[in-house]
């Protein structure tokens, strides 16, 4: 391969004796060199010499460099290691941006990454020109970007990459029937002709005007084009239609009280305000009134919470801020135990104005005997009206590749406990029945290893075959590890509707990979009702659940 002439960089001499070298190095005297290697147009010019100065190093001279953004798979060949894949994904990597518009940016290549792009560095350069390609083609005539979608044709429109024939000919019927497009988030809601991911990669080249920015392509290979020139949040949040919920059912006050792993929840992630947004939509959108929170990566992210729903900064929950009450939260004033890169807490957040109180809060005391948990259960003593209930918040041991069986054993030890700690707590809280364990259990429900709650009469609400995880990738789930177990006396103010909520769980703002509108969390929230009226036990306490300890003699 490096004796191919190509037009983006000169043939490198196989003559050993040649005083050009490879690879940066320098000049020992003049060389004449043709200038039909034309960067600017990327077509060849009439020849003519040029003279490189003596002693001027290599990687200063462009045209001794490959311009990454006119390179054919062969020319990219003949850098040091880039062999055909390497190459392959380079070529399609740019099709995908519409051009390199730095170095840099060759490094988000499959098989190039940092290290490689280091070594490559003094071999290649990035031209001005990102839009212009080296296709002769003229079988689609030439159109400019953005395309207005309120007056171009169906063959206009499908000439934009992203845009099939069918959803131009949608979108041209749509606004024949309906008028025009007011905003090119109108093609999401109330058009639904695209959804939220298609919107980010079609954002940048269709309008619903004549203004902004402007460029013309002429072939399929170039039409593509940098999506975000102006970050994420230049892109309309939307959120899914929703019923507004009562807090009555059937003609009787009630709760919704909900369990969520956000996931690594820090406060570099809270300060996302796609994130902000997804969270306090889904608690408010939903009517959740409790919710127990997992995998807090910090003890005050939970707190940014509280102040966007108390006093919302985000236009979506602006909106409906009179849904929003009062909004306080609870978090563990230790670590639970640890998480993936990190020390994880647990919390509550629930909404004060729905006559909600929480009478004390803690973890679970490490018992002198002995670790029972991977990480500890948060206890919470809540009244709602009149309804007084124990929520016991876990998070239970993760089955890893390494050691499956060793794991499982210690997620079976957990579970085995649970029993135990609801009779602790019946001893320290002995006018308190309803017991609520939710939380994430890393396990489906229908697993032998929860025979032992089975037998101390509880009962899941999410059965198996409900899933509760969630990825852009796989948005209707394939695990069932979230979910609220109730014991026999919660059963009698259970109303029996509950569920896992799935929709409105991505942003636009939120980082999918080196994409955007990835998912809040991979887990989805999980609530369920129960009536306030009656209480399984009348007196009530507002015992202290702190010092409570879980020893097995």
């Amino acid at each position: 391969m490096g004796g191919l002439c190509t037009k983006c960089r000169p043939q490198v001499p196989k003559d050993k004796n040649s005083t050009i070298k490879h690879h940066g190095s320098f000049l020992r005297r003049k060389k004449t060199v043709s200038a039909a290697f034309s960067f600017a147009t990327g077509s060849p010019a009439a020849e003519k010499d040029v003279m490189i100065p003596d002693g001027e190093n290599l990687s200063k001279s462009k045209s001794a460099l490959l311009d990454i953004n006119q390179a054919t798979e062969e020319d990219l060949m003949t850098l040091t290691n880039v062999g055909r894949v390497i190459a392959h994904n380079i070529v399609e990597y740019r099709k995908k941006i519409g051009g390199f518009r730095r170095v840099e940016d060759l490094a988000l290549v499959s098989g190039i990454g940092a290290v490689k792009l280091e070594k490559l560095r003094k071999d290649i350069f990035v031209s001005s020109s990102r839009s212009k390609t080296n296709s002769s083609s003229t079988s689609i005539s030439d159109i400019t970007l953005p395309l207005n979608v309120n007056v171009s044709s169906v063959q206009q429109l499908s000439q934009v990459d992203g845009v099939s024939e069918e959803l131009a000919k949608a979108i041209v019927e749509y606004r024949t029937e309906n008028g025009k497009f007011h905003h090119i988030t109108d093609l999401v809601d109330p058009a639904q002709l695209i959804d939220t991911p298609t919107l980010l990669k079609l954002k940048y080249v269709l309008t619903v005007n004549n203004l902004g920015h402007s460029r013309n392509v002429s072939n399929c290979s170039s039409r593509a084009v940098n999506i975000y020139p102006y970050g994420p949040e230049s892109i309309p949040s939307s959120r899914p239609k929703f019923e507004t919920v009562s807090d009555i059912r059937d003609g009787r006050p009630m709760v919704r009280i909900a369990t969520w792993n956000l996931q690594q929840f820090s406060l570099d992630k809270v300060k996302n305000p796609g994130v902000r947004e997804v969270i306090c939509m889904t608690i408010l959108e939903n009517n959740i009134k409790i919710l127990a929170v997992q995998e807090l990566a910090h003890p005050d992210a939970l707190s940014q919470i509280v102040n966007e729903l108390n006093n919302p900064t985000l236009p979506n929950i602006q909106r409906i801020r009179s849904r929003s009450g009062l909004w306080k939260c609870s978090v563990s004033a230790t670590a639970a135990g640890k998480m993936y890169q990190g020390m994880e807490y647990s919390g509550f957040l629930w909404n004060e104005g729905s006559e909600i109180t929480l009478y004390s809060s803690s973890l679970l005391d490490k018992s002198e005997d002995g670790k029972k948990f991977a990480r500890q259960p948060f206890l919470g003593y809540f009244k709602i009206n009149q309804f007084d209930v124990v929520l016991v918040s876990v998070h239970l041991k993760a089955i890893g590749y390494a050691d499956a069986e060793k794991d499982l054993n210690k997620l079976g030890s957990e579970i085995s406990c649970l029993p135990l700690l609801v009779e602790v707590l019946k001893s320290q809280v002995p006018e308190e029945k309803d017991v609520i364990i939710v939380g994430d259990f890393n396990l489906e429900p229908d697993k032998t290893e929860f025979e032992v709650l089975r037998q101390n009469n509880f009962s899941a609400i999410v059965p198996e075959t409900t899933p509760t995880n969630i990825s852009t990738k796989n948005v209707k789930g394939s695990r069932s590890y979230d979910n609220m177990w109730i014991n026999q006396s919660v059963c009698t103010s259970f109303t029996s509707h509950w569920d896992v909520v799935r929709n409105g769980l991505t942003s636009p703002w939120i980082p999918d990979g080196w994409s955007w509108g990835g998912v809040v969390s991979d887990h989805c929230p999980v609530w369920s009702e129960f009536f306030t009226d009656i209480d399984a036990d009348p007196e009530s306490s507002n015992a202290n659940l702190e010092g409570i300890t879980l020893s097995i003699g």
